[in-house]
């Protein structure tokens, strides 16, 4: 393939001797050139290469007229900077001067007068093979910038679908808060009128136990609904930053008495006692009295709802430095290691211990603490039931 390419090269031979054009002439048509130009006048020399663009010029040096060393600024001028269009000097003159102003002046190689046909043959085959591995090469980078340029563009297109994308699922995500938002408004408002209702039914019908039991079971769906609606607009809320944290000094311990009241009537009907191991070392700390009390009920609730019956389920508070930790510890049927995984994320499963609420109260708790520059860890215990453990600081708030 090389081969054929180079015998198709085009050679101009620039010499203001025939003689000597018609020997290199005659060797080059022997070793099977086929593009062969000539001229005797080097002020013609411009002309030809800018009409044959050729792939390598032998050049005399001592010419009349222009002699080879103008030539070669001319072509110098002429030439791109990054091309390669070898110059082999034919020359009498075998001075190191010479030598050095014609390479300086753009010459690659030399043949020497008179010549020696098979030196001839072999530096031009040199010289344009070196052409053709230049030219490959020029051809690969030009294709390969090519490549460049449209995988950029390629990227670049992918970038703005991406973008596009991404501002469709931030719109999306917009209108479920939003969605949400509106839902816990609106079933919080007729939420108020049942309960209400339901307490009154079961103050009025303590002699009917069969509508006892009844309401009973609205008062906890209820109770339920309440909940849910409650915590989904918390998180809506503090997904959209619209909730602002109101943090004030608290009693650890009035938070954790007032949610230990609020869930009794729950743990005493499973005979479930909450023991509490309260620390006084750091008692004041200050939270968002609200968040703080949602967190620590819906945690107390879960530990009571997932413990065996005659349980106990200890909450106790200890501190470490500024930090204070709060610890809710039942004897459930506990996580696995894949269900702590997926607990803090909305609406994963945590296996049956979570119920059909699938963690959208501790997705909750996770915020609630996240906003206050707290930490939330939950462990299983070597036999049974789980560790949940809070750790505040009065570090401040996000």
């Amino acid at each position: 393939m090389i081969n054929s390419t180079l015998k198709n090269a085009n050679i101009l031979i620039v010499d203001d001797k025939q003689a000597n054009i018609d020997v290199l002439t005659g060797l080059l048509e022997i070793k099977g050139y086929t593009d062969i130009y000539t001229t005797t006048d080097p002020r013609n020399t411009l002309s030809i290469v800018k009409k044959r663009e050729p792939d390598l010029i032998l050049l005399d040096l001592m010419m009349p007229h222009l002699n080879g060393y103008q030539v070669m600024e001319q072509l110098k001028a002429h030439l791109p900077a990054d091309s390669y269009v070898p110059i082999l000097v034919l020359t009498a003159d075998l001075t190191n001067e010479a030598k050095q102003r014609a390479l300086s002046g753009g010459a690659v190689d030399f043949l020497t007068k008179p010549f020696d046909l098979t030196e001839v043959d072999l530096r031009i085959k040199n010289l344009l093979e070196t052409r053709y591995l230049h030219q490959q090469l020029a051809n690969q980078n030009s294709i390969l910038e090519e490549k460049v340029l449209e995988r950029t563009a390629q990227l670049q297109e992918a970038l703005g679908n991406l973008d596009k994308a991404n501002k469709e699922l931030q719109g999306l995500d917009r209108a479920k808060n939003s969605f949400l938002q509106l839902i816990s408004h609106e079933i919080r408002t007729p939420l108020n009128g049942i309960v209400g209702v339901a307490h009154l039914l079961t103050d009025m019908l303590d002699h009917d136990n069969n509508l006892c039991e009844l309401i009973d079971v609205l008062t906890t769906s209820v109770d339920r609904l309440e909940q849910f609606s409650t915590t989904a607009l918390v998180i809506t809320e503090l997904q959209t930053n619209n909730y602002a944290i109101k943090k004030t000094p608290h009693k650890i311990d009035d938070i954790i008495n007032d949610c230990i009241i609020q869930i009794s009537d729950y743990a005493n009907c499973r005979n479930i006692n909450i023991q509490k191991e309260l620390g006084d070392s750091l008692n004041m700390i200050e939270v968002d009295g609200y968040l703080m009390n949602r967190v620590i009920l819906s945690l107390l609730h879960n530990a009571v709802k997932y413990s065996p019956d005659n349980s106990t389920v200890f909450i106790k508070t200890s501190s470490k430095g500024n930090r204070l930790i709060c610890e809710i510890i039942d004897n459930g049927s506990g996580f696995t290691d894949e269900a702590i995984d997926n607990l803090f994320k909305p609406f994963s499963l945590g296996e049956d211990h979570m119920d059909t609420n699938k963690g959208l109260s501790l997705k909750a708790a996770k915020m609630i603490i996240d906003a206050h520059n707290g930490e939330i860890h939950i462990n299983k215990l070597p036999q049974s039931g789980a560790t949940v453990k809070l750790v505040l600081s009065n570090n401040g708030v996000k």
